[in-house]
């Protein structure tokens, strides 16, 4: 059998990230003996929906399988009526939107199926029972469908114990050479999950797929993985995109031990929480190839922090951030602004903080409220009305910086076009405040803020230019290098 996967258009950005989710159902499915091809319209967002379609026309599948974020369903609807009539074939679709509105999904009459929740045992089985011939769908947990008008409701399938027995994502199905997905230094860098489930309740983070229950890949199974990539792929640069790849220590103290054990001469990123690190651990992550971490901060100020649920401290954070450093690793924070009881003061504050912290990037989104988080439920006290609409391709919380961007169901204290400002005027200041401590670093407190100072005449900042562009003023060309992250990459 010949199955299509689709990934869906993003709202006018490129994705960066193949999808291991499609990737790992892809290898699922060639397990099963199935040809198998992975359509990514998300790489070319500009092009036509239309062209992308018809690449999958081409292909003439037997089966298409799609997946959907909420803000990009309204793009898969469209794909698959197009689909649909040109093919009329069995199409399934699986992802955040569909387990969050499976009933809604199905109404689609251009989807016939549906997975709920982590997708590939049920999709194995799946497939093994269209081959077989069979119809008796009702067996295979975790799969809706419909019958004679009617959504049949398959219920939730148990998350998957062992992810070792996974088979590795698909990722030559990829054109991994078109993904803008690089590390500092330049080089290629490809994701890595190692494992799955968070028992924390973030009041703006999506569970539906993976769960709450924490799963891990074993030690050697991940290191195993990483040396599969640099043989086929020739990449030695991975970001672990797990939601909590350092809660465990005692299990990241294994990881570290086979990276540097093999040494394997990898570089890579993670994600982190700040109450999970510390000075000695983060040494070791060093030594093993660490060389940044994306901390979740969301908050400046202490009581906005608390709704959230996150269940962390602002001097937590500074100390996470400061040991980082310490460690010679690039740190990453993340912000939200307009989160539930954000007012202009409280933002200020959030600006403020993240300025004084010793980031190498930060990263200012704007609270959305999507189906499924804790955030929606608290618009949908208030607004008990509020349901999915194509408006939804507008939800876009990710803050590109060249242009204001307009607030999807703005939960905060604030107007829309105050919250679009203080967006831009976050990276602003951070910028700001990042080349003024490198300024300090490489001339000392008192000169530093005075050369900062007088760096911000323009005329002044225009000959400083010219001068670092031609190689004059070494300390000058070393902080140019340390400001744009790739000297601590190597």
């Amino acid at each position: 059998m010949k199955i299509a996967f689709i990934g869906p258009k993003w709202n006018a950005m490129v994705n960066a990230y193949p999808s291991l989710g499609l990737a790992y159902l892809a290898a699922v499915a060639e397990q099963g003996g199935h040809e198998a091809r992975i359509f990514d319209f998300g790489l070319r967002p500009q092009r036509p929906l239309e062209d992308d379609v018809q690449d999958v026309i081409d292909f003439k599948p037997d089966l298409v399988a799609l997946t959907s974020m909420t803000t990009s369903y309204a793009s898969v609807e469209q794909a698959a009526a197009i689909l649909k009539e040109a093919l009329g074939v069995t199409t399934i679709i699986g992802g955040p939107h569909a387990t969050t509105l499976p009933d809604m999904t199905l109404q689609d009459p251009n989807i016939d199926y549906l997975i709920y929740g982590e997708g590939e045992e049920t999709f194995r089985d799946f497939l093994q029972a269209l081959d077989g011939g069979t119809s008796n769908w009702g067996d295979i947990e975790g799969l809706w469908y419909k019958q004679d008008g009617r959504v049949i409701d398959g219920g939730e399938r148990a998350l998957i114990k062992d992810l070792d027995a996974l088979p590795y994502p698909a990722r030559h199905l990829f054109d991994l050479a078109h993904y803008p997905l690089y590390a500092p230094n330049g080089e290629p860098m490809l994701t890595v999950l190692s494992s799955r489930g968070c028992p924390y309740n973030c009041s703006f983070c999506f569970k539906g797929i993976v769960g709450r229950t924490y799963r891990q890949r074993s030690p050697a199974n991940i290191a195993d993985e990483l040396q599969h990539i640099i043989a086929n792929y020739d990449v030695r640069n991975f970001y672990f995109i797990d939601d909590l790849f350092t809660i465990d220590v005692r299990r990241l103290d294994k990881i570290l031990d086979h990276f540097i054990e093999r040494n394997m001469g990898i570089r890579w990123q993670c994600l982190a929480r700040v109450d999970r690190v510390n000075p000695e651990l983060l040494a070791k992550m060093h030594r093993a190839g660490c060389r940044q971490i994306h901390y979740g901060i969301e908050s400046g100020n202490e009581e906005v922090l608390k709704r959230t649920a996150k269940h962390i401290r602002l001097d937590q954070v500074s100390d996470a951030v400061r040991w980082t450093e310490e460690a010679g690793i690039q740190s990453k924070g993340y912000f939200i602004l307009g989160l539930p009881g954000d007012t202009e003061e409280t933002m200020e504050e959030t600006i403020e903080f993240a300025a004084g912290l010793e980031l190498t990037d930060a990263m200012f989104s704007i609270a959305t409220p999507m189906p499924g988080t804790q955030l929606w439920n608290e618009l949908l006290r208030k607004h008990p009305g509020t349901a999915y609409n194509a408006d939804f391709t507008k939800s876009y919380y990710y803050n590109s910086y060249t242009a204001e961007i307009a607030p999807f169901m703005n939960v905060s204290e604030v107007d829309d076009e105050q919250l679009s400002t203080m967006a831009l005027k976050a990276r602003q200041r951070f910028l700001e405040a990042k080349k003024q401590r490198l300024y300090r670093k490489s001339f000392g407190d008192t000169a530093g803020d005075l050369l900062w100072s007088v760096s911000q005449v323009a005329p002044i900042r225009k000959a400083g230019r010219a001068l670092v562009s031609v190689g004059l003023f070494d300390n000058f060309r070393r902080t140019k290098q340390a400001f744009f992250g790739s000297a601590n990459w190597n």
